[in-house]
């Protein structure tokens, strides 16, 4: 087999891994938000919150890529189901950042009750060396 062919055969064998990884990806996210009333983006926000500590609402607009009033009203959502709240700065008492809840962290919990430790131990590890791998080739 000629370099050009075995390159187009590796391109093809990450184009066909890439789309199995995102649809099952997909079904996972589908599987753990299917539980409750709560959209994608708004789990998503609350992953965010429980790894960054607190977003604003332009943070959260740029890295769940929505507009910021649909970002606010997300937030507002949220906030009556009493999973986050909106805590002002000392500092510019214009600047509002939102936090997860004790309840919304034991939302996000109460998402991965049907898998198994050993299942999330192995999740987490192969999503973790795809990270690696993705970020190596990327700098």
């Amino acid at each position: 087999m000629s370099k050009e062919a075995e390159k187009e055969q590796a391109v093809y064998t990450v184009m066909e891994h890439m789309a199995s990884v995102q649809q099952k990806s997909q079904a996972f996210i589908d599987r753990i938000t299917k539980k409750g009333s709560l959209s994608q983006n708004q789990i998503m926000l609350m992953f965010l919150l429980q790894l960054t500590g607190s977003l604003n609402i332009t943070d959260i607009s740029e890295r769940l890529v929505i507009t910021p009033g649909a970002a606010s009203f997300m937030c507002d959502k949220l906030e009556d189901l009493g999973y986050i709240e909106r805590i002002r700065t000392k500092e510019d008492r214009r600047v509002v950042n939102i936090v997860l809840t004790g309840s919304g962290k034991q939302h996000i919990l109460s998402l991965f009750d049907t898998f198994a430790l050993t299942d999330l131990d192995k999740i987490s590890a192969a999503l973790q060396r795809i990270d690696e791998l993705m970020g190596g080739m990327l700098q």
